[in-house]
C-alpha cells in the first residue's frame, strides 16, 4: 500500500513539473543564455578577439543599452553587446525583446545605431566605413540581431545555431 501511494504521488509530482514547464511559446523568457550566446558568436570569428562584451544581467544593464538602441527598455527581455576596443568597427549585438510584435522596432533602432556608426567612422577612421556599411541586421523570433565583423555569416551561422531558430 505504502508503495502504491508513493507510486502515486511521484506521478503527480513529475506532472506537476511538467505542467510547469510551460509550452514553447514565444513569449516565454528567453532559453538561451545570453553569456554563452555571445562567445558562440564571437568564436566564429576569430578576429573579434578584442572586444568588450556586456548582456543586460549586469546592473547597469538599462543605462548601456542606450548606448545601441533607442527600443524603451522595458520592452526588452535581455541583450549582448560586444564591440571592438581596438577602434575597429567589430560589434555584435542581440536584443531579445518580450513580446515578438516589438521585434522589428528593435531591428529599427539597430539599423539606427549602424548609422550612427558610419557617421562616427566617416569622421574618425575612414578606412573603417566600408566594414560598417557591410553591417547586418536581421531578426529571428524574439531576437533582433546586429553584426559587424569580416565573417558576419560565420558570426550569424553561430547565432542561429545556438538559438536554434
Amino acid at each position: 500500500m505504502k508503495r502504491l501511494c508513493f507510486f502515486c504521488l511521484a506521478t503527480v509530482l513529475v506532472f506537476s513539473l511538467c505542467a510547469c514547464r510551460g509550452s514553447d511559446n514565444k513569449n516565454s523568457t528567453a532559453a538561451v543564455d545570453m553569456g554563452q550566446l555571445q562567445q558562440t558568436m564571437l568564436a566564429a570569428d576569430p578576429e573579434l578577439k578584442e572586444m568588450t562584451s556586456i548582456t543586460g544581467e549586469v546592473s547597469e544593464g538599462e543605462t548601456l543599452f542606450a548606448y545601441m538602441s533607442e527600443l524603451p527598455y522595458h520592452k526588452v527581455d535581455n541583450f549582448l553587446l560586444s564591440y571592438s576596443t581596438a577602434g575597429k568597427a567589430d560589434e555584435v549585438a542581440v536584443i531579445v525583446v518580450k513580446e515578438e510584435k516589438d521585434v522589428e522596432e528593435a531591428a529599427k533602432t539597430l539599423r539606427a545605431h549602424v548609422e550612427q556608426r558610419l557617421m562616427l567612422f566617416r569622421q574618425y577612421s575612414p578606412d573603417q566605413v566600408a566594414r560598417v556599411e557591410k553591417a547586418q541586421v536581421f531578426t529571428k523570433g524574439r531576437y533582433a540581431v546586429l553584426i559587424i565583423a569580416d565573417r558576419g555569416k560565420d558570426v550569424r551561422n553561430a547565432f542561429e545555431q545556438a538559438v536554434g531558430l
